[in-house]
């Protein structure tokens, strides 16, 4: 009775607004001494379609027959997806899944019993188009199954990957018509021959497809993008590609986002730059290209060839210098988020970064060659960079950030880590980030935290604070600011030496 109470409170809230957005158009029905329940079903489901998901499962539906019918409309369930955390019991979601016959999307985020919740979820909710598992949840290779036959009009699916029954399980992939999108959670598991091919063969609708850590059979991958290719918006692979393979992939014309952990080393230096005729992409990955390849990276980006690419991250790519910064720095202005992490960057490639001017987040973590006079480069050409991540950036002093923070107002997120030269005195010039919600201060054996106390008055907006691994501030200093901000979550361990 208490949920019900509560739905007819909140509808009757929303559809107060209503009326009064449109002139009151309820009056003339409630003159007529109709009740309140008794909405025309067009009206209501605009009403309903206002409430979260624990409004429609656990109140709505339960105040008579009528909004209950109503409240299973598909319309209703479209964007709405049941994501129960850590906190609900295996006995509070299938409660939940049995008052959602209509939900379309279930994406469990905490630990659950897969064998009780999936036997609920085929039970209980018929149209199931999304569903996501993490990679801590184990599911039987029966309930997998079950899965694949009781919901053919899947389109995302995100599970681990089995580890017996490959091929039966591939087949019954292949046979989902509706599937857009499937994410593997596959960490190290050797795939059989032929599984590729079988969802090669069917998945007409396929367009993204992340194959995890899996250690997949070369000719399956080659098979799948000279099959699957020209329909293929989305492909990330993390094992060897042959040379073949690669040939196909750069054949992939309407990729728009590439996740590539390149493991061949015999693939030929100059094969690298052939990625560039994917002219489509708009965020590409690349991780562990080699010192010989590295230098034919920037060779992809020449004459605007991805002229789209709005994200570009770059990891442990040996021998990327500033020279290779500047060609993408030039070639790519729609460019919102880069990051250049553990490779041998230096300062030269970024007094090209003004060319980027709608650059929003900078990650330059382990690029250990970089001096304040890159941060001075990001501060005078990045006037909406609002995120910035140094970490092990040990030539960087309180100059380089004064630079960044004087000419990046609004930055709401900095971390500064592993940066010896930085001082107290940093806090300075970090004060001048109004916007600021999370700073992080991490790996600084020098920091006392003496500046702290006027964190309150000069970052009102800031949420949270990480200082791990400082064991120099001062435990009063860090009494005071958590006293004068109740709310702001300081995270890290530290302690006065």
């Amino acid at each position: 009775m208490g949920n019900s109470v509560r739905a007819l409170l909140r509808v009757s809230a929303v559809a107060k607004e209503k009326s009064d957005d449109c002139g009151s158009v309820l009056s003339p029905a409630m003159a007529s001494g109709k009740c309140f329940t008794d909405l025309p079903d067009v009206l209501l489901l605009e009403i309903l379609s206002y409430l979260n998901i624990e409004d429609l499962a656990m109140s709505v539906q339960h105040v008579n027959s009528h909004w209950q019918n109503v409240s299973q409309d598909s319309s209703l369930w479209k964007n709405q997806t049941f994501s129960p955390g850590c906190k609900m019991t295996d006995e509070e979601i299938a409660r939940h899944l049995r008052n959602m016959p209509a939900l379309q999307a279930f994406c469990p985020s905490g630990r659950i019993n897969t064998e009780v919740i999936v036997d609920t979820l085929c039970r209980y909710c018929i149209d199931i188009r999304h569903i996501e598992f993490k990679y801590f949840h184990e599911l039987s290779n029966s309930r997998l199954h079950e899965i694949l036959i009781k919901f053919p009009n899947i389109e995302k699916m995100c599970i681990p990957f089995p580890i017996e029954d490959q091929l039966h399980f591939a087949d019954l992939v292949g046979q989902l018509q509706k599937l857009r999108i499937i994410i593997f959670h596959a960490h190290n598991v050797p795939v059989a021959d032929g599984v590729l091919r079988a969802i090669a063969d069917g998945c007409p609708s396929l367009q993204c497809l992340d194959l995890g850590f899996g250690i997949f059979q070369n000719q399956d991958v080659e098979y799948f993008l000279e099959k699957k290719g020209q329909q293929l918006l989305s492909f990330c692979y993390r094992g060897y590609m042959s040379n073949v393979a690669h040939r196909f992939l750069t054949e992939c014309a309407n990729l728009e986002y590439l996740v590539y952990e390149h493991c061949n080393e015999d693939l030929p230096s100059t094969d690298i730059q052939c990625l560039s005729k994917l002219s489509e992409m708009r965020n590409l990955t690349l991780i562990a290209i080699k010192e010989d390849q590295t230098r034919n990276v920037s060779t992809i980006f020449k004459n605007e060839s991805m002229s789209k690419l709005i994200t570009l991250d770059l990891y442990l790519c040996d021998d990327f210098d500033g020279s290779s910064l500047a060609v993408i720095l030039t070639n790519c202005p729609q460019l919102q988020r880069l990051t250049v992490r553990d490779c041998a960057l230096t300062d030269y490639g970024f007094q090209y970064i003004g060319n980027c001017k709608n650059l929003q987040l900078l990650d330059t973590a382990g690029c250990s060659l970089i001096t304040d006079k890159s941060m001075e480069y990001v501060g005078a050409g990045c006037p909406n960079l609002n995120h910035l991540y140094v970490a092990q950036c040990y030539q960087l002093t309180n100059k380089g950030i004064e630079y960044v923070c004087s000419g990046c107002q609004k930055l709401k997120y900095l971390s500064i880590q592993g940066c010896p030269e930085t001082t107290d005195d940093v806090m300075e010039h970090i004060f001048k980030c109004k916007q600021l919600e999370v700073l992080e201060l991490s790996c600084n054996s020098h920091l006392s935290g003496i500046h702290f106390p006027l964190i309150p008055s000069n970052l009102v907006h800031l949420n949270e604070l990480r200082v791990h691994d400082c064991f120099s501030l001062d435990e009063k200093c860090m009494s005071k600011l958590k006293e004068e901000m109740p709310h702001l979550l300081i995270v890290g361990n530290y302690t006065k030496n």
